[in-house]
Parts: C-alpha cells; structure tokens; sequence
C-alpha cells in the first residue's frame, strides 16, 4: 500500500510539472534603434557581439551612425519586452571623442540577438569580435581585425593591415592594400588581390588565393591550397592537403614546398627562369614542360632541373605524394 502510495504522488509531481511546462512558454519580442555620433578625425570602432551579424561600411565623414535590430528570447512576454525598454534606454553603446565602443559593456547571452549595420567615416580603424554571428567590412581604411567563434568574416577594399581569426566560420579577404594575416580552424580562406604580405593558417579548411602582389607564406594541416598569380616569394606547408600553383616566379624569387603526403602540382609558363628541385620518399615527380637537367640525383625520385636562364628557385619535398611540374 505504501508503494501505491508513493507511486500516485510521484504521477501526480510528474503530471503537474507537465501542465506547468505546457502553460509558460518563451516569448520573443523584437525591436531596434538609431544612433548617430558625431566624431571629427579618424575613428577607432571597437565592436563585440555574441550571436547577431554585424555590418559596417564606409560612409561621409565627421558622423558615425549605428542601427540596431534586437531579438530577445525569454520566458515570457512580459520579460522579453522588460529586457527591449532596457536596451532602448540603455543600448550597449559609448563614445569617447572619436572611440566609439559597441556591446562591450553588454553581458553575452544565447537568448539575445543583436544585428548591427554600422556607417564610419571611410578614415576608420575597426576592431570586431563575435560569437556565432558574421562580420562584415567594406571600404574603410584600417587596420583591421576580426575574431569570431563560429561566425565568418568578409572584408573588401580596405587600404590598411588585416588580421582575421575564426574557429569554424570562413575568411573572405579582397582588395586588401596592406598586409594580410588569417587563420581558421575548420572553415575555408580565400583571399584575392592582397597587395602586401600574406600568412594564412588553417586545420582542416582550404586556403584559396589569387592575384597577390607580395610573399606569401601558407600552412594547413588536412586542407588543400590553391594560389593563381604567384609571382613573389612563396612557402607552403601541408600535412596532407593538395597544394596547386600558377604562376611566373619572379628573378631571385624562392618558393618552397614541404608535405607530408600532399600532392604537389607547379604550373608555370614554359618561358619561365627557374631552377628546380624535387624530392619525393615514394610519390612520383613529373615534368610536363621541357626542362634541363643538372648535376646528380639519388634515384627516380629526385630532379634537378633548370627552365630558361634558371634566376629564381622551386624546391618541393614530399614523403609520400606526388610532384607534377606543368
């Protein structure tokens, strides 16, 4: 009987908390809201945002303008309306003469999205770091840089330095004028007309190039890479990702290859000066162009060869992938 007992006040806990559970819901409200500050001279923007995306573009000068979209989540819709009056009353926003700080007063939360579009004066120097949500840069001058989680990160026509850095969201970089350094663990990079020096580093995402003007050095541990347009100094390193290469290495120009079972794949014009070093533990080397050997070699898989007046230098080691020279 005590059993019983126990039994039917145990059903009848489980059943209240049930229709307790079925009656209180959450609640999402919505809203948003308009800043403009007035600045004079170049802008430092300092933005933090946890899940919503946030977008900022180059705009006229002496202003700085800030639109904001809120989404909250709560039990509840008095709470979620409560907790929009307080971010209307009190946005996550500072100015500090030409500092301009944006939700980094303001707690992270996973029930709260915040979408920023963000106007500056094209003079302006950002510094963006986010949760899951994406980022988004066009037409300032920098420098510039990005740290997300989860969220990607896309960057044209900046005139200063960049450095980008996301766990599993993508870096897409263009027009970049300075210097560029990106690094991703699982999401791809892909970085077109960067006229200074680039470092990219990835885990198991691909790094896309083309058309760089300065010395790249690239390294990704399972991701392939893909360069178009190399002309200057370039240093590859794979663990077993592919790498693939078109370009015309410039007089004293070095490129320099190392994977461990990566293949290796090299095209140049057959008008191209270089010489050619290759060396493979038991992948196999192939000259696709007309070539002319030099000195001695250990076996079939090594090559010492030169193409035209030989003035820059291709060195490429692999254990077990194959070279191909087209």
């Amino acid at each position: 009987m005590n059993s019983l007992k126990k039994f039917a006040l145990f059903a009848m806990i489980v059943f209240s908390a049930a229709v307790v559970a079925g009656c209180v819901r959450h609640s999402t409200s919505s809203g948003s809201l308009d800043r403009t500050y007035a600045v004079s001279g170049p802008v430092r923007l300092e933005l933090t945002n946890g899940n919503g995306e946030s977008k900022v573009v180059a705009g006229p000068p002496g202003e700085v303008r800030i639109h904001a979209d809120f989404r909250s989540r709560t039990w509840g819709a008095a709470s979620a309306q409560r907790r929009l009056s307080e971010l209307r009353s009190n946005p996550p926003i500072s100015q500090e003469g030409n500092l301009i700080q944006i939700g980094g007063s303001f707690p992270s939360s996973s029930t709260l999205t915040i979408d920023y579009t963000i106007i500056v004066p094209p003079d302006s120097q950002i510094h963006g770091t986010t949760g899951s949500g994406e980022i988004t840069t066009t037409g300032v001058e920098g420098p510039a840089s990005f740290k997300t989680g989860s969220g990607n990160i896309s960057a044209t026509s900046i005139k200063g330095d960049i450095q980008a850095r996301t766990g599993s969201g993508s870096i897409q970089l263009a027009s970049i004028q300075g210097q560029v350094e990106a690094a991703a663990g699982s999401g791809e990079v892909s970085l077109a007309d960067v006229r200074g020096d680039i470092r990219v580093q990835t885990g198991s995402g691909g790094i896309r190039i083309a058309q760089p003007a300065g010395a790249i050095v690239a390294s990704s541990s399972s991701g392939n890479i893909d360069a178009a347009g190399v002309n200057g100094d370039l240093r590859v390193r794979t663990v077993s990702g592919n790498v693939v290469v078109t370009g015309d290495p410039r007089i004293t120009t070095y490129w320099d290859f190392r994977t461990t079972s990566g293949n290796v794949i090299l095209q140049v014009p057959a008008a191209a000066n270089l010489r050619f070093y290759a060396k493979t533990t038991s992948g196999d080397i192939n000259a696709g162009i007309p070539i002319e050997m030099e000195g001695t070699t250990s076996g079939p898989h090594e090559l010492h060869a030169r193409i035209g007046d030989g003035k820059a230098r291709v060195a490429v080691e692999t254990s077990s992938g194959n070279i191909s020279l087209r």
